[in-house]
């Protein structure tokens, strides 16, 4: 499709942030993983989750990553280049993200959307110079339902995402272009989505260059 009109959408947690380490030093110092353990978001779901009460301490997990975590969680690698292609080629992009204000197993804790926002802020993703997408264009919404009318009422022809469940929502707009980004993956899934392991191949794909 030509770019012209071109309104792209991007997830924020595990798309446009990396909480890989984070998951792996918090769980270590919560006692939830071996010292020597080594392995991404999804190897630490897997081995916490196969421990006995192994559900509700993912829970917590994620809790802690998403909130205080934030603050060490870096950027996903080629997300900045990214963004900067899009700035230079003058396509608007918007941060449409599900994430709850609180955790729901920490429901007294820190406002996850304002450790989110700040850490958008702090790597430069709203800086004009920059990441270059608009402060306003940053959206955070409670449900994957409000999620996808928001992808929707924006008018994007484009969005990246980690979960492939959100493209496979029978609401997910049709005429929209699915990108299932899974960093790192060793295996990418078939589905209603293109799925792709990097940035720079996603934008390959979009623009013709890496």
């Amino acid at each position: 499709m030509t770019l012209a009109g071109a309104h792209i959408g991007v997830d924020f947690d595990n798309t446009l942030i990396r909480y890989d380490q984070v998951f792996c030093d918090v769980g270590r110092a919560r006692g939830l993983l071996p010292a020597d353990f080594c392995g991404d978001k999804r190897a630490v779901r897997a081995y916490v989750q196969a421990q006995p009460g192994g559900q509700p301490q993912w829970t917590a997990l994620q809790a802690a990553v998403y909130g205080p975590g934030v603050a060490d969680a870096k950027p996903a690698d080629g997300a900045a280049a990214f963004l900067r292609v899009c700035r230079q080629a003058g396509i608007p992009v918007a941060i449409v993200s599900h994430k709850t204000e609180y955790a729901a197993a920490d429901p007294g804790g820190v406002n996850l959307r304002d450790m989110a926002r700040a850490w958008i802020i702090r790597h430069g993703l709203t800086d004009p110079e920059q990441g270059g997408v608009n402060s306003a264009a940053v959206f955070f919404e409670d449900t994957r339902a409000a999620k996808i009318a928001r992808i929707k009422a924006l008018g994007c022809t484009h969005f990246i995402d980690d979960l492939e469940e959100v493209f496979r929502e029978p609401e997910f707009p049709a005429d929209v272009r699915r990108y299932l980004l899974l960093l790192g993956a060793d295996a990418l899934p078939q589905g209603p989505f293109r799925a792709f392991r990097a940035w720079p191949d996603i934008a390959d794909d979009i623009f013709g260059c890496s």
